[in-house]
């Protein structure tokens, strides 16, 4: 089943500000405060169990590779969820199933079709920061193949004895707004239809 043209024109004008060698994902949290030391136990689970998923899955360029790095480390349900808007309030429990595979599966396509064009060679982690009541923002600094580099950040929720991937900020830009404004915008085309959503996610 194709996909509308509305969701490659969104995510292209992302890539070009090189969000496609990293994840897409939301929820904003409190105002950022001082940063904290290097060594801290977000910015630990992110060299110790992250860093290499998301590494592997840049180098191998594929859609399965970035889908399996999407369902371990992103919080999927979150991302779903805040992605509707309004609309959520519509969302039932089978739906919700389709949807966070819809969502992992639509970034998973777009981030390997991109990876290409983003190579990263290395990630440098510069600190993190509480981030509202729960979260904590991993601050990095990313090196493209090319020699350019940008910072990214990273906003974490702790889950279990670890962490998920909420949210990434590029160039000071969250990237959930961008594929909330996406979705909606379809679902509000389609009559307010979340299942036409769910047939161009192709679940």
């Amino acid at each position: 089943m194709g996909t509308h043209p509305a969701f490659g024109k969104v995510t292209r004008r992302a890539a070009m500000r090189g969000l496609a060698a990293l994840f897409a994902a939301p929820l904003i949290g409190g105002a950022p405060r001082a940063v904290r030391a290097a060594g801290g136990p977000a910015v630990a689970y992110m060299k110790s169990r992250v860093k290499n998923d998301l590494f592997a899955a840049a180098r191998a360029k594929t859609t399965d590779s970035f889908l399996r790095a999407i369902n371990r480390h992103a919080d999927l349900d979150a991302i779903a969820r805040y992605s509707l808007g309004t609309y959520s309030s519509r969302l039932t429990p089978p739906m919700s199933n389709r949807l966070r595979r819809g969502v992992a599966g639509f970034m998973a396509r777009y981030f390997a079709i991109q990876a290409n064009d983003y190579p990263v060679v290395r990630a440098d982690f510069l600190g993190e920061y509480p981030y509202g009541e729960d979260d904590v923002v991993v601050q990095t600094r990313i090196q493209l193949k090319s020699g350019a580099s940008y910072s990214v950040d990273w906003l974490m929720s702790a889950r279990g004895h670890g962490y998920k991937i909420r949210d990434v900020r590029v160039y000071g830009l969250w990237l959930s707004p961008f594929q909330r404004a996406l979705f909606t915008r379809y679902i509000a085309e389609n009559g307010g239809d979340l299942t036409a959503l769910l047939a161009a996610l192709r679940v």
